[in-house]
């Protein structure tokens, strides 16, 4: 009796330092590589299993009195207005890139304004992929300089409240210097902000954003490469404890599991002092730096 119980001590202890050991010792695993991540899996439905990420205690989000304001995109609507409806129940500044021409594009639009929050354009750009479609409204490396400006204000006229925009798609489209800066001289020349989404490595968004004076910032983070709603949140607060208190700029999408892992991790976040702010907003305090 006593050897089993002494068995059973010993189980409980080693238990127990391995669970020390994982959470406090143990270096963050790298969640996804999204800072050079293709557009493949995000746009065809691809579903890559991401690695378990270690579940960090609330204090150990390293939120230091609430510098390092989070932005959170939620792109690809206009296809359902459920998810936007759960999305805007939630008490966080979230923000919503809307599909110009699909089918429920301005009734998402007036929903979102009406409730406070912010509307980007989700500009559709031409892939590498050819085979993939960006769908209605896309701008293409072969149009005239005429024409995607043309194109950019019918896709501006078709979602109402637009205060930015960012790209859908584009790796093809965001590599090309010439196309991409008549884009963007456009939105300044109209005040919008321009977001990269990042699907390319090899974006020249950043430096055409300092030549032409526009409002700017890039993504950091796709939260749900992995539609499993666990693994979203721990992607997410892996990402805020280990961003040093920078800024950081956050794309999701309206799936289930996304909707679920914000409902849960904002209040989290909130109650830790990170500042989830409008995209707006965090343009601004890049645009100080």
């Amino acid at each position: 009796m006593k050897l089993i119980k002494s068995l059973t001590g010993l189980i409980l202890l080693i238990i127990t330092l391995i669970t020390f050991y994982y959470v406090f010792f143990r270096p963050p695993s790298e969640v996804y590589r999204t800072q050079e991540r293709g557009e493949e899996q995000k746009t065809t439905g691809g579903k890559a299993r991401a690695p378990a990420v270690p579940d960090y205690p609330s204090q150990h989000l390293g939120c230091a009195e609430g510098k390092g304001a989070i932005a959170i995109i939620i792109d690809d609507i206009g296809y359902s207005l459920a998810p936007v409806d759960q999305l805007l129940a939630i008490g966080a500044p979230l923000a919503f890139a809307v599909l110009p021409h699909s089918p429920h594009a301005r009734a998402a639009a007036e929903m979102i304004h009406g409730q406070g929050r912010e509307i980007l354009l989700h500009l559709p750009m031409e892939p590498r992929n050819g085979k993939q479609n960006p769908g209605p409204g896309a701008l293409f490396r072969s149009m005239m300089a005429e024409d995607l400006r043309q194109q950019l204000d019918d896709d501006l006229a078709a979602v109402p409240y637009v205060v930015g925009v960012n790209n859908h798609m584009g790796s093809a489209f965001m590599e090309d210097e010439e196309k991409l800066q008549v884009v963007l001289v456009e939105l300044q020349k109209k005040g919008l902000f321009f977001i990269d989404s990042r699907t390319t490595s090899a974006s020249r968004a950043e430096g055409l954003a300092r030549k032409t004076g526009i409002r700017f910032a890039a993504r950091r983070l796709f939260l749900d490469n992995d539609r499993d709603r666990e693994l979203i949140f721990k992607n997410l607060l892996n990402h805020v404890r280990r961003r040093n208190n920078s800024s950081l700029l956050i794309i999701g999408h309206p799936y289930p599991g996304t909707v679920g892992a914000l409902r849960e991790a904002i209040p989290l976040l909130q109650s830790q002092g990170i500042r989830i702010v409008p995209p707006s907003e965090l343009v601004a305090i890049i645009g100080q730096r």
